[in-house]
């Protein structure tokens, strides 16, 4: 036989095949590490990173790959996501025109994808519910440490020698923390409606009531606390008697309602972060330039405004607002104090990045979304209804999107959202 006949069939018919229970395998890794990355996006980053990338591969080397990703693809949040990400991109792109730089480092761009990767993956509400339960755990393991913690049980990370305010912190910083803890809290009262169970009810209500108390007392952190208001203001309507009058619905609608002047006037924590330290903090801010937390966040809003007038309807691209915030604020008194890497709001950033026209895209998905939550099931339309308020909420003082913690846990957590219309098989139950 001639030496080139031997070789023939490898170089010209044969194929790799990997055979189906590999596949299957990969297939169930993939689902084990999405439900992996909602467990460590509220502990940790690396960690997070690892179980993206490990679901990405085993979904691409998984059975039915194509199949699996083409039905993730016709999903609406998923949809929603990579809308946003051409938005991204196309400013990107403005970018790399004004400067010969392309900003595509990180995951601020490529975060937009993962509700595509872990579609393929969690495609049954049985997967799509264990994967919320193992960020209610994770949050709820970070709740308890932290109690542990202002009860002296557990020591304090050295962290707080030199940033008191991060005490009763667990991995993450407090507004960090706070947000995640706002989350589980929702979750929970969202459970506790939807659940039969009396001893269940009573469970997920003391779960609540714990992380509420967390928040206030234990974390201080003032944008869970205005946050938190709206949050109140939901619940209150939520559980008021609309269609029938019940006293115990009224009783608890006035308590939630009530419950926000309260907490804002009577819990010395609260009013100590919103009203007085505020108030004070404006005041030695407009006098004498003070770097306050609210002086600084005047200063961002304020030298915000004439970049985005510069560039009003595409604004100047993906990345850009940074440097020229710097470039208005060199020379002047505390400069390094005021130098911020986001305008710590999130309207203003895509106004002075992308634009009127990315902001447009950006509020008709978000309205987009708002409308697809209020059509899903209880208690999952309660929960993305409470995240989406959550995040709203929050973006008013903060960028959340600029955040590595706060876009996973909300892009992760957008993932898991349910099918409208999609009916549990038996197999799902």
């Amino acid at each position: 036989m001639h030496s080139d006949d031997v070789f023939a069939p490898m170089t010209t018919h044969a194929r790799i095949r990997i055979p189906a229970s590999i596949r299957d395998a990969a297939c169930s890794a993939g689902r084990w590490c999405a439900v992996a990355s909602l467990f460590v996006v509220p502990l940790n980053k690396p960690a997070t990173n690892i179980a993206l990338v490990l679901s990405l591969v085993f979904s691409l080397l998984g059975s039915d790959a194509r199949q699996r990703w083409l039905t993730a693809a016709r999903h609406p949040v998923a949809q929603g996501a990579l809308l946003w990400w051409v938005v991204l991109m196309l400013s990107a792109m403005h970018t790399w025109y004004n400067t010969s730089v392309l900003p595509l480092a990180g995951s601020f761009v490529w975060v937009c994808w993962y509700p595509l990767v872990l579609g393929s993956l969690l495609q049954t509400p049985q997967w799509r519910r264990r994967a919320l339960t193992a960020f209610a755990l994770a949050v709820g393991l970070v709740l308890l440490i932290s109690c542990g913690m202002y009860l002296g049980l557990i020591p304090q990370r050295s962290l707080t020698l030199a940033q008191p305010t991060m005490r009763n912190t667990v991995f993450k910083e407090y507004t960090q923390q706070g947000l995640a803890l706002l989350v589980f809290a929702s979750m929970s009262l969202a459970a506790a409606l939807a659940t039969q169970s009396r001893d269940r009810k009573i469970l997920f209500l003391v779960a609540a009531l714990l992380a509420l108390i967390n928040i206030v007392f234990m974390l201080e952190s003032r944008t869970t606390y205005l946050t938190l208001i709206p949050l109140l203001a939901y619940w209150g309507w939520r559980v008021s008697p609309w269609n029938h009058w019940n006293w115990r619905s009224t009783l608890l609608a006035c308590t939630l309602v009530l419950a926000i002047p309260a907490i804002i006037w009577f819990v010395p924590p609260v009013r100590e972060r919103l009203v007085t330290s505020v108030t004070h903090e404006v005041e030695v801010y407009a006098s004498q330039r003070t770097p306050t937390a609210t002086g600084i966040r005047l200063e961002l809003w304020r030298r915000s405004l004439p970049i985005i007038a510069s560039a009003p309807i595409f604004g100047h691209g993906l990345h850009r607002w940074a440097p020229l915030y710097r470039q208005s604020i060199e020379g002047l008194p505390n400069f390094d104090a005021f130098l911020m890497g986001h305008p710590h709001q999130e309207m203003l950033l895509i106004l002075a990045e992308q634009g009127s026209a990315g902001l447009l895209v950006y509020l008709l998905l978000l309205a987009a979304l708002a409308r697809y939550a209020l059509r899903l099931n209880q208690p999952e339309r309660d929960i993305y209804t409470c995240i989406l308020l959550i995040y709203l909420s929050a973006g008013l003082a903060n960028c959340l999107w600029a955040d590595f913690s706060h876009r996973h846990m909300f892009i992760l957590l957008l993932a898991c959202i349910p099918l409208v219309g999609k009916h549990t098989s038996p197999q799902d139950a």
